[in-house]
C-alpha cells in the first residue's frame, strides 16, 4: 500500500483541530453564516438524488457522547442562539424546520432554522443507506433534536451533530410543539383517503419512507370507534403500510401491520389481500430468522392459495431452513457455490442447539456445551448478525458493519437485546432491549462501535474453492471482511482453545478441535497463534485489554532469560519457510539441511519443559516442517518419518503407532495445516511401506483436522 505523502500534515492539522475544540468547549455559538449563504451552500452542494457515500468515519473517544434516555415532555426546549461550543445539552431540546433541500455525502446533511429565524447546519448519521437525503428529511420537515451536541466537523465548521437516530424526532403537522407559522395548511386539511392516495403516489416513485409516513397520516385520521365505516379504509391503509414497512426491511413493524389488515372475509378480494397479509408475515418472520413462525405463516397463506408459486416456493425453503436450525445439517459445497454467486451472503439458518452462554467463574459471560461434543464435530454454524466485505466504493467493511448494525436494531428493535447484550468493555449487564422513547429504539452508536471493536470478526472471502479457503487463515495484505456473529462473540479466547472457527460467506463454523463434554466451556483462539509469548501477548492486550494466562502462556513465560535465545531461533526457524522457501534453494545443499537440523536441535533444548508437558512447541514446527518437505522431495522416507512426527509434537499431537492402528493424544493441540501436512507425509511413508491400513488411517486423521481447520472438506482432494 502506497504511503499517503500527506498524512503528516493531515496528521498536525487533527491536533490542531482537538486543540481548538479544547479551547473553544463550553463557549457560546456565534453565528458564522445568513439564510441565503446557506441556501446557496445547499444549492450548490450535492445533488439529494446522490447515491449514498458508505465510507462513514469511525468515531473517536473524545467525540463520544451518549443518546438522550427522556421523552420530549421532560425536555426544555431551548434555540440555536443558546448553543455552546463541544456541548452535549443535557435536559434541553431544539425545535427546527428544514428550510432547504438536504444532500448526502457520508452523511445527510440540512439546513434548518428555528422560531427566531436563527439558521445553522444538521448532520444526520446513521440514517438508512437505501434512503436519499430528501426522502429522510423533505425540505419543509419540523424536527426536533434532543439534547443537541454542537461540535467542530474536520472541514472547521461546527455544526448540529446528530450521531444518535433516537436523538432526531420527526414531528408531525398536528403535533402540538409544532408552530403555527410551520404548518402546511393543506396538508392539515388532508383525508384519511386522499393520504392513502399520496402514499400510492409515493410508494410507485420507490419513495417508500415517505409512503410510510402518509399512509401513518391516514390511519391518524381515522377513529374505528366512532365510524364503523371506516374499518375498510383502515385495513387498506394497515395493508400498504405492511408492504412498505416490508420494503424498508422493517420487520417487527411488518407482522402486526399485516395482521390489522386481515378482514377473514369470504369474497374474492378479502381473500386475496389475507393472502397477500400472511405472505408479507411470512417473509418478515424468515428474515428475523422466526422460521416457526413463517412455516405457519405460509401455512395459512396457502390455504387461501394452493397454487400460489411464490408461497409454495417461500414454504420449501422455509422447512430447509428448520432442518438446518434444528439438526444442522447443512451442505457446505452448495453454500459455497451460493456465496460466491451472491456477493458472499448467505440464506441459511444458524444452528446454535449445542450451545448455551452463562456465566464463568471469573471472565464474565462465556460459551458452554449443552451435550457431549465428539473431536471434529460442528459445534454451530451461525448466520452473521451483521456482516460487510470490502469493496471499491467501501474499503472499511468495518464502518459498513457499524452503520448497519446500528439501522438494523433501529428498524427491528426486537433484534436489540441479542446485540446490546454483548461486551463492550467496562462492567457486563444483563442483556435488555433498546429502550422505546417518543417511538423510536434509543441505540446509543458509539457503544455498538465499541461492542464491534471487542466482538467482531475479520476473515477472507472469494477462496473458498481453494485449498484451506474457508479457514480462518489470513495475510498482512489480504482485503478483510468484517462480520459479527452474536453467539460466537460470548467465547472466550484460550491459546490451547477445544474450538477452531473457519468462515462461508456471513456463515461462521466452529468445530470442536477435541473432545467437548456437556457442561465445558467452548473456548476460541482469537489470533492466529503466534510462536512468541511476547507477540501473542501484546496483540491480546492491544486488543483485548487482556493478557492470556493458560498453560502454554504460563510455561512459556517460565522460560526467563531462555527467551531471547528461543526467539533468535524461532526467526531463524521462520526464515526456512520464509526468505530461504525451498523454491529458492536446492534441496540437495547438505550444509543447508544440517543448519536447519541443528536449528531445530536447539530448539528442542529451549523447548525441553513444553515437550516434557506435551505442550505445543509453536517455534519449532517452520524448521520441521521445511526438513520435512526436504526428506519427501528427496524420498528419504526414514527421515521423513522423524521429521513429520516432529512437526505433529511442534503442534501439541503426539502419537502412537501399534500395527495399523494409531492413538494420538492431543489434550493440548492446535489444528494447523502443518499438522495435516504432516499426517499425509505419514500417510505417503506408510504407503511406501507397503501399510495399507495405516497409510489409510493417518489419511483419516488428516481429513478429521482439514475439516476442523478449514470447517468442510472444500479442497482437500485439490491440495493432497
Amino acid at each position: 500500500m502506497e504511503e499517503d505523502p500527506l498524512a503528516y500534515h493531515k496528521s498536525v492539522l487533527k491536533e490542531e483541530m482537538l486543540a481548538r475544540r479544547l479551547r473553544q468547549a463550553g463557549d457560546l455559538r456565534r453565528v458564522s453564516q445568513t439564510r441565503e449563504q446557506l441556501i446557496n451552500e445547499f444549492a450548490n452542494g450535492a445533488s439529494p438524488f446522490s447515491p449514498v457515500v458508505r465510507q462513514i468515519p469511525r468515531p473517536r473517544p473524545e467525540d463520544f457522547y451518549r443518546p438522550c434516555y427522556l421523552p420530549l415532555a421532560q425536555l426544555k426546549k431551548i434555540f440555536l442562539k443558546d448553543l455552546k461550543f463541544e456541548t452535549d445539552h443535557r435536559g434541553s431540546f431544539l425545535l427546527l424546520r428544514v428550510f432547504c433541500q438536504p444532500f448526502r455525502k457520508a452523511a445527510v446533511m440540512a439546513a434548518v432554522e428555528d422560531e427566531t429565524g436563527d439558521v445553522d447546519r444538521v448532520v444526520l448519521y446513521h440514517t438508512k443507506e437505501a434512503l436519499r437525503a430528501f426522502e429522510v428529511v423533505p425540505e419543509g420537515t419540523v424536527v426536533s433534536v434532543k439534547e443537541p451536541f454542537y461540535h467542530l466537523e474536520e472541514d472547521g465548521r461546527y455544526v448540529l451533530r446528530v450521531d444518535h437516530p433516537s436523538d432526531m424526532v420527526v414531528l408531525d403537522q398536528h403535533h402540538k410543539l409544532c408552530p403555527e407559522q410551520w404548518q402546511n395548511r393543506e396538508e392539515m386539511q388532508l383525508t384519511a383517503l386522499e393520504w392513502k392516495r399520496e402514499g400510492d403516489k409515493a410508494f410507485v416513485r420507490e419513495e417508500y419512507l415517505e409512503a410510510h409516513r402518509c399512509y401513518t397520516r391516514g390511519l391518524a385520521c381515522l377513529d374505528p370507534d366512532v365510524d364503523e365505516g371506516v374499518r375498510d379504509l383502515m385495513r387498506d391503509l394497515y395493508h400498504h403500510r405492511s408492504s412498505t414497512n416490508l420494503r424498508l426491511h422493517r420487520y417487527d413493524a411488518t407482522i402486526p401491520d399485516a395482521f390489522l389488515s386481515t378482514s377473514n372475509g369470504r369474497d374474492d378480494v378479502s381473500k386475496s389481500n389475507d393472502m397477500e397479509a400472511w405472505f408479507r408475515r411470512g417473509l418478515a418472520n424468515y428474515q428475523l430468522c422466526h422460521y416457526a413462525d413463517a412455516l405457519k405463516a405460509f401455512e395459512r397463506m396457502l390455504m387461501l392459495a394452493p397454487s400460489n408459486l411464490e408461497g409454495r416456493e417461500e414454504l420449501k425453503k422455509t422447512k430447509t431452513r428448520l432442518l438446518e436450525q434444528q439438526q444442522g445439517t447443512y451442505n457446505f459445497a452448495e453454500i459455497i457455490d451460493e456465496v460466491t454467486k451472491n456477493g458472499f451472503f448467505t440464506d441459511r439458518a444458524s444452528f446454535i442447539s449445542k450451545t448455551e452462554v452463562r456465566q464463568t467463574q471469573d471472565r464474565g459471560r462465556g460459551l458452554f456445551a449443552s451435550q457431549d461434543i465428539r473431536m471434529g464435530d460442528l459445534i454451530l454454524c451461525e448466520k452473521a448478525f451483521m456482516a460487510a466485505h470490502p469493496d471499491d466504493r467501501t474499503p472499511n467493511s468495518t464502518s459498513t458493519v457499524w452503520l448497519n448494525s446500528v439501522q438494523k436494531v433501529i428498524d427491528n428493535p426486537s433484534q436489540s437485546k441479542d446485540l446490546l447484550g454483548l461486551y463492550a468493555g467496562g462492567p457486563r449487564t444483563s442483556p435488555v432491549s433498546a429502550p422505546m422513547i417518543d417511538g423510536s429504539p434509543v441505540v446509543d452508536t458509539f457503544k455498538v462501535s465499541r461492542l464491534l471493536d471487542l466482538n467482531g470478526f475479520s476473515f477472507v472471502v472469494g477462496r473458498e474453492s481453494q485449498a484451506y479457503g474457508t479457514s480462518a487463515m489470513m495475510t498482512k495484505t489480504s482485503p478483510k471482511s468484517t462480520g459479527l456473529w452474536i453467539r460466537v462473540s460470548n467465547a472466550n479466547h484460550a491459546c490451547l482453545s477445544n474450538a477452531v472457527r473457519s468462515f462461508i460467506g456471513d456463515l461462521i463454523i466452529l468445530r470442536a478441535a477435541k473432545d467437548i463434554k456437556s457442561g465445558e466451556e467452548i473456548t476460541i483462539s482469537y489470533q492466529n497463534p503466534a510462536p512468541l509469548l511476547e507477540d501473542r501477548q501484546k496483540l491480546l492486550f492491544s486488543s483485548w485489554g487482556f493478557r492470556c494466562d493458560c498453560l502454554l502462556c504460563t510455561s512459556e513465560a517460565s522460560l526467563g532469560v531462555k527467551m531471547q535465545t528461543l526467539a533468535d531461533h524461532v526467526e531463524t526457524s521462520m526464515a526456512f519457510m520464509g526468505d530461504r522457501n525451498l523454491n529458492d534453494v536446492l534441496t540437495t545443499d547438505s550444509e543447508l539441511v544440517m543448519m536447519a537440523e541443528i536449528v531445530a536441535e536447539d530448539l528442542e533444548e529451549v523447548y525441553a519443559d513444553n515437550l516434557m508437558h506435551r505442550l505445543p512447541c509453536l517455534g519449532m514446527a517452520d524448521v520441521w516442517q521445511w526438513l520435512s518437505q526436504t526428506y519427501c522431495q528427496t524420498r528419504n522416507g526414514i527421515q521423513l518419518k522423524r521429521c513429520a512426527t516432529k512437526i505433529l509434537e511442534s503442534y501439541g499431537y503426539w502419537i502412537t503407532v501399534q500395527d495399523s492402528s494409531i492413538t494420538i493424544d492431543c489434550a493440548h493441540g492446535i489444528p494447523a495445516v502443518g499438522v495435516v501436512d504432516a499426517m499425509m507425509y505419514l500417510s505417503c511413508v506408510a504407503e511406501g511401506e507397503q501399510k495399507v491400513e495405516l497409510s489409510q488411517e493417518f489419511k483419516t486423521w488428516a481429513r478429521k483436522v482439514y475439516e476442523i481447520v478449514n470447517g468442510n472438506m472444500m479442497g482437500f482432494e485439490l491440495k493432497y
